[in-house]
């Protein structure tokens, strides 16, 4: 069925007066003026209230959770029934570390997700962050939804930590950031094929499609951005599937979406109508997700490498033509 969900981000554009009062009033503002359009979740920059300020210790702009800020984001996610992500940094007693706070609709904080690589300080490569601790657990967070985490800023850079995400069911991965990101999300996106929604300190937050296309970014005159994505949302490879694609847009017109990537030999589909899943779309047109085909073909490959007779992998799709 159709799993439509609002997201929305803000970039804060470096804007402060060196303070992380004024550094949380600028998100602030920015915060309610996006939950204007009616987001599900909403992804605020990493360590927002920190932007600008002049210290080499990070505990002068750490706070406790809850703290200022999550308290700031709290009561704009109660207000307008929208989940928060408020990346903090976290002052934790004994360390600090580079959180994302998850704040649900009722202004309650689900959880947290330690940024696990954070950059070092200087060129001594003594500390990390002017005293950030890593964190060690990646974490996927269950909404009312779908399953979304997080990663934060120099976090894109371990492609495994990213893999594992995929691999836990993460349907949105959130990164709030200092820097934009550009193309490097978009291939993340691509390779774990879910969406990935940016929030930075700098001016392009992006929302971006499973495919690794853009969807939404902010820009210099547009600090906030929100839009609709559909959560119930399949990839499939070409092979096999030419002849469906007709059939399927015949049987059920507007109510899924195909798009064909030709270059990339795969397609989505989306349902678009509240009783009919793609799943259910596949079982009736014989459709192998492209995961299951690739681990199909890689099953047959091993087999023949070794020198073994392949093993029995008939699909149901045996008899269609591979290209018609």
């Amino acid at each position: 069925m159709a799993r439509q969900v609002r997201v929305a981000t803000v970039a804060q554009a470096r804007w402060s007066t060196g303070t992380t009062e004024d550094a949380r009033e600028r998100v602030r503002g920015l915060l309610e003026r996006v939950v204007t359009l009616r987001p599900d979740i909403v992804c605020l920059p990493e360590a927002f209230a920190s932007v600008g300020t002049r210290t080499d210790d990070v505990r002068d702009v750490a706070e406790p959770v809850p703290g200022p800020s999550t308290d700031m984001a709290a009561r704009v996610a109660r207000q307008q029934g929208c989940y928060v992500i408020c990346p903090v940094f976290h002052d934790r007693g004994d360390c600090v570390t580079n959180d994302a706070v998850l704040i649900d609709r009722g202004g309650a904080i689900v959880g947290a997700y330690s940024k696990r690589h954070p950059v070092v300080s200087d060129g001594a490569f003594a500390s990390l962050e002017r005293g950030v601790t890593p964190g060690s657990e990646l974490s996927v967070f269950d909404t009312d939804f779908g399953l979304i985490a997080m990663q934060i800023c120099f976090d894109i850079n371990w492609d495994a930590d990213w893999a594992e995400l995929k691999r836990r069911g993460a349907e949105i991965v959130f990164w709030p950031s200092d820097y934009n990101g550009g193309k490097h999300l978009a291939a993340l996106a691509w390779t774990n094929h879910f969406y990935v929604v940016s929030a930075v300190n700098s001016y392009y937050a992006r929302i971006i499609g499973i495919m690794g296309e853009e969807l939404a970014t902010t820009g210099l005159h547009d600090p906030v951005v929100c839009r609709t994505i559909n959560l119930d949302i399949g990839l499939f490879h070409l092979d096999f599937n030419l002849m469906q694609i007709e059939k399927i847009q015949e049987r059920y017109g507007p109510e899924v979406t195909v798009h064909v990537w030709s270059e990339e030999g795969v397609f989505t589909l989306e349902s678009e109508r509240e009783d009919l899943t793609v799943a259910q779309v596949a079982d009736e047109f014989a459709l192998e997700p492209l995961s299951a085909y690739l681990a199909r073909n890689e099953r047959l490959q091993d087999a023949i490498r070794a020198g073994e007779a392949p093993p029995n992998l008939r699909p149901a799709y045996a008899s269609r033509p591979k290209w018609a």
